[in-house]
């Protein structure tokens, strides 16, 4: 998946209207809240991509969460 589709995929899981950039801090998104983590897994889950829940915790910007899905994003 190139990371511009990824980026809108991720925009419509969290159910925002800000358009997401790399940079892009998850703070910064009003919906990134419980049930965008939990929209999340499923997501990730769809991809075949395993993320513990406590992981979330962790992600600061839209880049941490592109850089543990891994190979499924390609540039």
């Amino acid at each position: 998946m190139k990371l511009q589709e990824f980026l809108e995929e991720l925009q419509d899981v969290i159910d925002t209207e800000m358009e997401l950039e790399p940079s892009t801090p998850l703070e910064d998104i009003e919906e990134y809240d419980s049930i965008a983590v939990l929209s999340l897994m499923s997501f990730f889950d769809e991809l075949g991509v395993d993320i513990p829940a406590g992981e979330f915790e962790k992600f600061e910007r839209v880049s941490d969460i592109i850089e543990r899905v891994g190979d499924v994003v390609d540039g």
